[in-house]
């Protein structure tokens, strides 16, 4: 699935209170990934992290712990955490995804996931 990351930014921000901060991109650091936080208006607990790596857009989300693998095993743009506790996220391939609603599934339920802790 092509898309940016403003639009996949806007995507996983749909129908929820968000604010979008780069936390992590301190200038001093040799890293040149730009990471964008989504986080919870009210609460500022981030839900998913989006960013470019490799010519590929990627977002980290908040899974339910007990299908992690099983995710990752069928799903091939279903990636293990690569930020964050790897028992708790994933990462997805927005290039690999099927579809905007399976994307919007997933951000919907890292939302409700990290709003209730």
């Amino acid at each position: 699935m092509e898309m940016t990351k403003a639009e996949l930014i806007e995507l996983c921000s749909q129908g929820k209170r968000v604010s979008v901060d780069q936390p992590f991109n301190n200038p001093a650091h040799r890293n040149k990934i730009i990471f964008d936080a989504l986080r919870h208006a009210a609460s500022r607990k981030i839900f998913g992290l989006v960013y470019e790596k490799a010519g590929s857009l990627y977002v980290d989300l908040k899974s339910d712990l007990t299908g992690i693998d099983e995710l990752v095993e069928a799903f091939p743009y279903i990636l293990p955490g690569q930020h964050f506790t790897k028992q708790n996220w994933i990462t997805l391939d927005i290039n690999q995804m099927p579809s905007e609603a399976e994307l919007s599934k997933l951000a919907d339920a890292s939302y409700q996931l990290t709003g209730s802790l």
